[in-house]
């Protein structure tokens, strides 16, 4: 929903989701092409209430690390001028 309403209005937008497989689980890829998060809203994104949006809470990203956490994974964030990429690593489940 995020990468969504970054690139509203945006011409060529473009969201990918794609998924690899790593040595030690898999990593889930979220990417955009939108103008990217500026670097003062990135040191804080997983903050409990900081939002750059006019109606958003600034929970969502901060569950969602926490949903990923409870699994034994991570969130990495890039971003820049020419998009932002979400890369969520989960461990790979064990024989059951």
């Amino acid at each position: 929903q995020n990468a969504l309403e970054a690139l509203e209005g945006r011409d060529g937008a473009r969201v990918e989701v794609s998924a690899a497989e790593t040595a030690d689980g898999v990593a889930l890829i979220v990417s955009d092409n939108g103008p990217g998060i500026p670097p003062a809203i990135l040191k804080s994104l997983f903050t409990p209430f900081n939002t750059s949006k006019e109606k958003g809470l600034g929970l969502g990203l901060v569950i969602s690390k926490d949903i990923v956490a409870d699994f034994g994974g991570r969130i990495e964030v890039t971003s820049s001028g020419t998009g932002t990429r979400f890369t969520i690593h989960l461990s790979k489940a064990g024989p059951r």
